[in-house]
This record gives C-alpha cells, structure tokens and sequence, in this order.
C-alpha cells in the first residue's frame, strides 16, 4: 500500500506524525508499506529503521502565501487544500503510480484531496482510501467561532464553509474512509449515508511510555501540558489556562510547576514563562522525563478535533489526565473513573486541587487510564484492524 501524507513522520512530534508512523509500522508487518510525502526545504531524513520499504519525498513550497491566501479568500478551494497542492508533488504521484501498483492508497486527510484525479488516472487501479484526522470543516469553525480578529474569523469562517463543500465531495468520490472515533463516523454518515467507513481510533504505543523508570512526583510537583506548541487549538487552550487557571492554583499550592513541553512555541506561550511557576521547554528530544515527575497532566482545550493522543501518552505513563470535554472528544473515557473532566475555569482549578491533594484518588484514575489504554488503545491492536478494513475492502 502506498501512504500518500503532508509530512514525512520524522521527527515523531505531533499527532497526526504518530499515527501515521505507528499505523505504518504494524502494517508492514504484513504488508509492503511505501511513503510519499512532502518534507521542508531544511530537513534531511534521519538514518532510523523505518517501517517503508521505499519512501519518496518532495520539497515543499512556502505555504501560506499572499497569492494562495488571495486564492483562498477569493476561490473555490479552501487554504488548507492549496498549501498542499503543488505541480513538484502532482509530477511526483505520477510518477509513482506510473512505476507500481498498490491495492491501497491511503490519503492522510482532506488536504489532499486535489490528488484524487491523478490517482483515477493511473494506469492501475488502485482503492484510495482517506484518513480523516480531525473534521476539518468543523476544527476551522470552532477556530472562528473563538478568533477575536474580525478580519480573520471571516477567513476561517470562509474556509470552513469551503472545506464542508470539500468534505462532501470527498465521501462521494473516494472508495472508503477511516476516522478516529464513532462521533467523527457519526458526523460522517449524516453527510452521506452511504459512504464506507471504518473507524481506528488514534493510539499509543504504551511499551514506550510504560517504560518511565521510577516514578518521582515529590522532585517537582508538576502539572504539565504536551502538544505542539505552534498549533492554534494548543496555544488557545495553555494560553487561556495559565492567564485564568493557574494564578489561583498557585494560591492554594504555591510550590507547583505548571511545564508546557511541545515544540515551536508560538510567542504568546514563550511570555507564559515569564509568569511564576510556568515552565515553557520547546522541543525536547524526550518527554517521558517530564511525566516521570508529573502529579497531572492537563488538557484544557477549547477548540480542536479529531481525539487527544496526548491523553493517551499520560494515561500510558501512569500520570492521571485532567481535561474539559472537548479536550477528551473522541476518546471512551469515563469522568472520575479513569479521567476528571472539568469544563469551566472554577471546574479546572478544583480537579486539579483534588489531584493534587488527594493521592488516593490520584493513583486510581492512573491505573485505570493504564488499563484503558492497554486494552483499547495500543497501536498494535489498532493497525490490526486497520489491515483487516484494507482486507474487506479487497475482497
């Protein structure tokens, strides 16, 4: 099969690298994988053992220029869809397709949906299947719906509107779907009933994160929050909490450290370090050091999509989660038993006062999260299943 994504996986640093990396790799042990993906001008591949048997890659063009924002603004194809559509990368599927054949094309998400013609024009046949990451068009909404710019959320609220037209197409033309959750199916299956779709939910490889070494919650009592940090649905969300959530944890426990670990911190969460008891790390080669002394990891988002691999990788390394519901959409996770889901700013502060205090409770919900994730949740179960969807689909 042929994994057809806007990003080489490498380096394994944002949600959407993990899945398609961790899928691949279970994948390839029973079938030959391929990668075609765009990758930045800067970057070289790292010399890992990698799950493809070949990967093939296109330099790619400055997104979000004037001209294809004007376009954005102006056409009928989305932002999102432009910034990854380029003649060096039409050039390059072809020629791919022209030198093998795949039973399975897998497209990681909407963005590339302006590819599908090169593909049904292949010599070959191949099925072309979309991974649906996030619902685009409801992610760009949400975002709207919080952006005080006004120039900026007419943007986005434009290009949601282009990206449901998009996504519409896209259950019409393509031959199946995959998505991370039975809402997401759900949403799906309103807009065309018909359509085929498979649901593997995002995962975690819970070997690695289990793999921690002696827990140490007195060294730092830390509340940490892991994303990548150039993301506007993180940045929202560490933002709005560090402002209004932790100047009033501090008063009752002046002695935490809330740490921000991600990568490309955007410069309104570099100024959070600024404030007393916030830590901003940048990209670290490593975030198990973080969670061996975390008390809590907080998700406090209030836009997104999709589901929270983050939530994943704390429940994996035994640190208990506390998230607003939309931070934990998509994931079966049930309130105080292996998860406290706080929605207002009051909530937040009391369930990670709760977490703090009570260490009972707090070892509880970690053992119940390290159950979920290693009976529902781990990668290997999940391609598994994947596979099995590629071969229905074939037969």
């Amino acid at each position: 099969m042929l994994q057809f994504a806007p990003r080489v996986c490498w380096p394994l640093d944002t949600g959407a690298k993990l899945r398609n990396y961790h899928l691949a790799r279970v994948l390839a042990q029973r079938s030959r994988v391929s990668l075609l993906a765009f990758i930045d001008h800067e970057q070289s591949l790292p010399n890992l053992e990698k799950p493809y048997e070949h990967v093939i890659t296109v330099k790619r063009d400055s997104a979000y220029s004037l001209a294809k924002m004007v376009s954005g603004m102006m056409g009928k194809t989305p932002l999102p869809v432009l910034n990854y559509t380029t003649e060096s990368m039409k050039l390059a599927l072809a020629r791919v397709l022209s030198e093998n054949y795949f039973d399975i094309i897998q497209i990681e998400s909407i963005h590339l949906m302006d590819y599908l013609a090169i593909i049904r024009e292949a010599p070959k046949q191949s099925l072309v299947v979309c991974d649906w990451h996030n619902i685009e068009s409801e992610l760009m909404r949400r975002y709207s719906e919080r952006e005080p710019s006004r120039l900026r959320r007419a943007y986005a609220g434009r290009t949601a509107r282009l990206m449901s037209e998009f996504e519409r197409r896209a259950l019409r033309e393509f031959d199946a779907h995959v998505v991370v959750s039975r809402r997401d199916e759900q949403r799906l299956r309103n807009l065309n009933s018909t359509a085929r779709i498979f649901v593997i939910e995002n995962g975690v490889d819970t070997a690695f994160y289990s793999d921690l070494g002696a827990r140490d919650e007195s060294r730092t009592r830390r509340i940490v929050f892991v994303g990548s940090m150039d993301y506007h649905a993180n940045i929202d969300g560490v933002v709005n909490f560090a402002r209004e959530v932790w100047p009033r944890l501090r008063d009752r426990q002046t002695d935490l450290v809330f740490t921000i670990v991600g990568k490309d911190p955007a410069p309104e969460v570099c100024e959070l370090a600024q404030r007393p008891g916030i830590e901003v790390t940048g990209t670290v080669d490593d975030v198990r050091p973080f969670y061996r002394e975390a008390i809590a990891a907080v998700v406090p988002l209030n836009v997104g999509g999709g589901s929270r691999l983050k939530i994943l990788e704390a429940m994996a390394a035994g640190v208990p989660v506390v998230s607003t519901t939309l931070g934990a959409e998509g994931l079966e996770v049930q309130h105080d038993e292996n998860i406290l889901i706080a929605d207002t700013n009051e909530e937040l502060v009391e369930a990670i006062t709760t977490m703090v205090e009570n260490e009972t409770r707090r070892h509880r919900l970690s053992a119940a999260g390290r159950t979920l994730v290693a009976s529902r949740y781990d990668w290997s179960r999940l391609g598994a299943s994947l596979f099995r969807a590629y071969e229905e689909l074939l037969t």
